[in-house]
This record gives structure tokens, sequence and C-alpha cells, in this order.
């Protein structure tokens, strides 16, 4: 059984993310991979080695080699647009990131080619607010794209740091645009389970619901609680999931192990707790504000590593320009 639609899996590091994405209940055979975390060559050479046949793997860090980003960006819809519909059961993209962010760059590149004859705002800031929509929109039809040529589409994403207003909150979030809040069916972040076990701990930040058909006619009902606690007999986090699948949780009251906890409930509704708002107030009274890089203010805005990779330049050019870590370049342009 696989859960069609977009699925949206984010979370702690090491906590399964790529596992879960491949273990969606396709056979290997059925799966297209788009590897952009160099991560799942690995167990695809296993599989192959072990008999079983992949459908398709697309290393992506070796696809970007030697490309600016747009050109990274016309690389991925040429492997996109070699798809054929119903070739696969799944697309699984991880992670979804950086390429998501070439979506934004693509429209700031071409702006008449999305707006036309309409135009742009005069304004600055409005004109970079029109463009972010419109990066939006761009990567929301490449998403509807990919449903097209699969039933169901995975996205991984990781973590970022959250910043309010320059400031570092010592929060994490997911580290993707509005897009995918937007169009997932589902969206789970992997917690690493506090029993040992390998097979994490499942939060919802959107949880799923099915149709069912009763003397009334046709109900909705919600299949999971906001979060799952897989049981000891369960090798996945999908086990779990079937689980609630053939026994919705409905609107019933959840269980203690269903509860999040105040950190858990911070992840889930976007608040911050009360250790997370003690730091967070401590930084401000700091005075020391920080870019999305990490790194105090410096130099010139237009020598910023996201306004470089605008410019068309790749990660190991801005890399050698601004005399930063190439895996610091990288992290900033993920999210």
């Amino acid at each position: 059984m696989i859960l069609n639609g977009v699925l949206h899996i984010t979370g702690e590091h090491d906590t399964g993310k790529t596992t879960m994405a491949l273990e969606c209940g396709a056979q290997p055979s059925r799966i297209c991979a788009f590897d952009d975390d160099m991560k799942g060559q690995a167990t695809v050479d296993d599989l192959v080695q072990a008999g079983f046949d992949f459908g398709a793997y697309h290393d992506l860090t070796q696809v970007d080699r030697g490309k600016t980003l747009l050109e990274f960006h016309d690389a991925c819809l040429d492997l996109i647009n070699a798809i054929k519909p119903g070739q696969f059961d799944v697309i699984i993209w991880d992670t979804w990131t950086r390429f998501a962010n070439t979506c934004r760059m693509v429209v700031k590149a071409n702006p008449g080619r999305f707006r036309g004859a309409e135009g742009w705002a005069a304004s600055g800031r409005i004109k970079g607010a029109e463009m972010n929509k419109e990066g939006t929109l761009y990567e929301a039809q490449i998403i509807d794209q990919l449903t097209h040529l699969a039933p169901t589409v995975i996205l991984v994403t990781h973590l970022k740091d959250q910043y309010l207003n320059n400031v570092n909150t010592g929060k994490e979030i997911p580290a993707h645009g509005r897009t995918l809040s937007r169009v997932s069916r589902m969206r789970v972040w992997l917690r690493q389970n506090p029993s040992g076990r390998p097979v994490p701990i499942a939060l919802f930040l959107k949880r799923f619901d099915k149709k069912i058909v009763t003397e009334d006619g046709l109900r909705t009902v919600c299949v999971v609680p906001r979060k799952i606690t897989p049981l000891d007999s369960e090798r996945s986090v999908w086990d779990a999931i079937w689980r609630y699948w053939e026994n919705p949780v409905g609107d019933r009251p959840p269980t203690p192990e269903e509860t999040p906890n105040e950190f858990e409930l911070s992840i889930l509704d976007g608040i911050l707790t009360p250790d997370q708002r003690r730091t967070y107030q401590m930084i401000l009274k700091s005075g020391v504000l920080v870019e999305d890089d990490e790194e105090p203010v410096k130099g010139k805005p237009e020598n910023s590593i996201l306004s470089l990779a605008e410019q068309g330049k790749s990660a190991e050019e801005i890399a050698k320009q601004l005399g930063k870590p190439l895996p610091v370049v990288k992290r900033v342009l993920e999210g």
C-alpha cells in the first residue's frame, strides 16, 4: 500500500528521513530517486548488488558539477521531462530545498517570462515580494508536474535555524518555503526515538485523512494523531501509519503516547518553549545580529552568498570569492 499525493518528510539529523522515503511501499523498480544529499547511492548500490532492479537514480551532486545554479535547474528539468507518465509509482527528491531555491532565481533571471506585459512594480521592495510570489507559484507548478508523472511524490528537507528580524531564535524549522506547506497531503517531522530504537517518532505538521461511506453518505476521517510512537513490533514509521489507517484516530482524544510534550508542541504549533524564549530574549538584548549564513553582517549586500548565487555563480565560485568553506556556502543555498 502506498499513500498517494505530495508527502513532505523533515526532521532531526540521522532520524531516517531517506529511509522513510524509500520504505514508502513501492517496489524498488518503481521508484525514481533524485538524490541531492549523497545518502541514497549506497542504498541503491546495496539493492542492485542483492539482485533487485531500481527504477531510476539521479545523483544531483554530479549533475551539479561545474554548473551555475540556473544551469543546475535546467539540468533537473531535463531529467523531469524525460520521465514518462506512469513509468514510476513514486518520485523521491532528497533533498528538495536547493532545487526549490533555484525556482526563485529563475524568476529573477527571467522577469519577462513570468510577468510579461503586466510588468513588475516600480518599488524595489514590492517587486521583490512579487518575484518571491512568482517563484512560489513556479515551484508549485513543477511539483504539480511531478504528480502527473507519478501518483506519489515524496519531498525530503532538512532543518534550518529560524531567524526573526535577523536574530537566531534558537529554534529549528523545516528548510523550505511556503509551497510545501500548501501542496502537501502529509507533512511529517521525524524525531529520535527515546527508547533507542532506530524507528523514529513521527510528529505530523500536517495530518492526512481518508474518506469513508456511511449511512449518512460520504464522511472525512482524520487518520493519525499529531504524534505516533511506533510499537516494538513495527520496523518502519509506515507500519505505524498503516496501523492507524486501519483504525483511524478520528475525533477521539489522544492517548498519552499520542500526546506531544511541550517541546514537540513548539514544533507543531510554531511557538517557542520557555527555554527557547529566554534564549531568544538574551540574543535580542545582546544586540548581535546575524545573517542567514549565521555569521555577523559584514561587507556589502551585493557580496552575500545569495546575491552572488542570483548572479548565476556556482557554489564553488562563491566559496572562492568570499573565502568561505564550500559546505557553509552549500548550507546557505539549501535554505
